[in-house]
């Protein structure tokens, strides 16, 4: 399934697709895979940092409460809790964060990794945050996750929510990296 949507909320009627954003849902052996790709108006490095500092998951994801259990300075194990609608309720589990650059020295990586025993029985996301080829102060984020819940649900709705979660995470970032600008701006005119 290939599709675009618009993050920047609802389209004018004639207004072309924000051809900027592409969602992508991907073969699986079990649970879901999806992945969301968008040009964000921010720089490469400062849009990797955002997703790979803990306390940005409440606003992104959005997650109700985190803790830092242990960090160095390539992994962070990150406990998370969010609230879910009813039936589910509030739900945890422990990730390990790593942050790097690629191999081709241009691309940032995050990658987030549950541990067993709690919501998932597997997730794992991974974005990748690349400078847009037409200019550094844009970037090309793909967020890419794979989710296996430890409960059962029916796999259309797995794949529907996983899709839809990362879209809207998506469209969080947007939003997150629009509110830092003016803050960053901010703070390096008032360090010349």
């Amino acid at each position: 399934m290939l599709a675009s949507l618009s993050l920047g909320g609802p389209q004018l009627a004639g207004a072309a697709p924000d051809k900027s954003v592409v969602t992508r849902s991907l073969p699986s052996e079990r649970g879901a895979r999806a992945e969301v790709e968008a040009v964000i108006e921010a720089p490469a490095e400062q849009v990797a940092a955002l997703v790979a500092e803990p306390q940005n998951f409440v606003p992104l994801f959005p997650a109700e409460r985190i803790e830092v259990l242990k960090a160095t300075p390539e992994r962070q194990l990150v406990s998370v809790e969010m609230r879910k609608p009813w039936p589910v309720g509030t739900v945890r589990w422990v990730e390990e964060v790593t942050a790097y650059r690629d191999n081709d020295g241009k691309a940032y990586v995050v990658e987030r990794n549950a541990q067993g025993g709690g919501y998932f029985r597997q997730m794992r996301a991974v974005w990748r945050v690349v400078p847009h080829p037409d200019s550094e102060s844009r970037c090309v984020v793909t967020y890419q996750v794979l989710t296996e819940l430890s409960r059962w649900v029916p796999e259309w709705a797995l794949r529907k929510g996983n899709l839809s979660g990362i879209v809207d995470t998506m469209g969080r970032l947007r939003k997150l990296v629009a509110e830092r600008q003016p803050l960053e701006a901010a703070a390096a005119s008032a360090h010349q």
